[in-house]
């Protein structure tokens, strides 16, 4: 039997964080909240043990990580209008 892994789903507000998964290959899907903030739905394969990664300071690419995070402040701005 072959065992298949689930979707694991997160919302986010940290944009550095979500940029960094953006860059790793996870679906970000920003949202509005009703209180007015903005965050981040966060989808895909193994996100726990990407999100334990995160916290022990990989090295990335820069360049990379600077164009996620170009896209992800971007999704901000679009949203806030």
């Amino acid at each position: 039997m072959i065992k298949t892994e689930t979707e694991q789903r997160r919302e986010i507000p940290d944009a550095l964080l979500v940029a960094y998964l953006d860059m790793r290959g996870f679906h970000i899907k920003p949202k509005t909240l009703s209180n007015g903030r903005i965050t981040f739905e966060v989808s895909g394969n193994k996100l726990d043990e990407e999100l334990e990664l995160y916290y022990q300071n990989p090295k990335v690419p820069i360049n990379s990580f600077c164009a996620s995070y170009k896209k992800i402040k971007s999704m901000l701005y679009n949203l806030k209008g």
